[in-house]
C-alpha cells in the first residue's frame, strides 16, 4: 500500500508539473504577463517626436559636421576642421530656416492638438545650443585661421538662435504664442548650463587673443540670451 501510495503521488505531482508548465507556455504564446512579472516590468517611454523630415535632416548634418570637426581638431587636420565648421554653419542656417517654415505651417491633421511648430523650433535651437557648447571647448590651445572659423561657428549659432528666440518671443501669448508655453520653459536650464560652460571655458582653457576675445564676447551674448529666456519663460507655474 506504501508503494502504491507513493506511485499516486508522484502521478499527482507530475501532472500538476504538467499543467503549470501548460499554463506557462500559454502565457508566453498569448502574450499575456502574470501580476508579479507585470509588477516588474518597466513603465513605457513617452512617445518619441517626429521631427518634420526637413527639421531632422538639417540637425543630423549640423551634428555630424560637428563631429568631424572636433575629430580633425583632436587630429591636428586643421584644414579639413576649418570645412567642417564652414559645414556647421550652413547647416544651423538650414535648420533655422526648415523651423521657421513650420512655425506657420497648419497641421495636415485638421484635429491634431498640436502644430509642428514648437517641437521643430525647440529642437533648431537645441541644436544651436549645442553647437555653442562644442566649438566653446574647441579653442584650447589653438591659434590662427582655426580660431577665426571657430569664432565665425560660435557667432553664427549665437544670432541664429536670438533671432529665432525673438520670433518665437514676439507671438501673441494669447494666440499661437500659447503653442510655447509648455515646452520653451523647459529649456532654460540648458541657456545657465552654457553660460556656465562658456565661463569655465574662458577661465581655465588655453587661448590665444583672438580666443579669449571670441569666448568674452559669446559668453555676453549667452548672458544675455538667458536674460532674454527668463523674462519671457522663467515665471513659474
Amino acid at each position: 500500500m506504501f508503494i502504491r501510495g507513493t506511485k499516486l503521488i508522484l502521478v499527482g505531482l507530475v501532472l500538476t508539473l504538467a499543467v503549470a508548465a501548460s499554463a506557462s507556455a500559454h502565457s508566453v504564446r498569448t502574450g499575456t504577463v502574470r501580476p508579479a512579472a507585470a509588477a516588474q516590468a518597466a513603465p513605457p517611454a513617452d512617445d518619441p517626436v517626429v521631427l518634420p523630415s526637413r527639421v531632422a535632416a538639417g540637425i543630423r548634418r549640423t551634428e555630424t559636421a560637428l563631429t568631424k570637426a572636433e575629430k580633425y581638431i583632436d587630429e591636428a587636420e586643421y584644414t579639413k576642421a576649418i570645412v567642417s565648421l564652414r559645414a556647421v554653419r550652413a547647416n544651423l542656417a538650414r535648420t533655422d530656416k526648415a523651423a521657421r517654415r513650420q512655425m506657420n505651417a497648419v497641421p495636415t491633421d485638421p484635429e491634431a492638438e498640436t502644430t509642428p511648430g514648437p517641437d521643430s523650433v525647440i529642437a533648431a535651437l537645441t541644436v544651436d545650443q549645442e553647437a555653442v557648447m562644442t566649438v566653446a571647448g574647441l579653442f584650447n590651445g589653438n591659434t590662427g585661421t582655426l580660431v577665426t572659423a571657430l569664432a565665425s561657428t560660435i557667432t553664427t549659432a549665437q544670432l541664429i538662435r536670438d533671432r529665432l528666440l525673438n520670433a518665437v518671443i514676439a507671438l501673441d501669448p494669447e494666440g499661437a504664442g500659447a503653442d510655447y508655453a509648455d515646452g520653451m520653459p523647459d529649456t532654460l536650464d540648458g541657456y545657465a548650463d552654457e553660460v556656465a560652460n562658456l565661463t569655465e571655458a574662458s577661465a581655465d582653457d588655453k587661448l590665444s587673443t583672438g580666443g579669449a576675445t571670441a569666448l568674452r564676447t559669446a559668453l555676453a551674448r549667452s548672458n544675455a540670451t538667458l536674460a532674454k529666456m527668463n523674462a519671457a519663460f522663467g515665471g513659474g507655474e
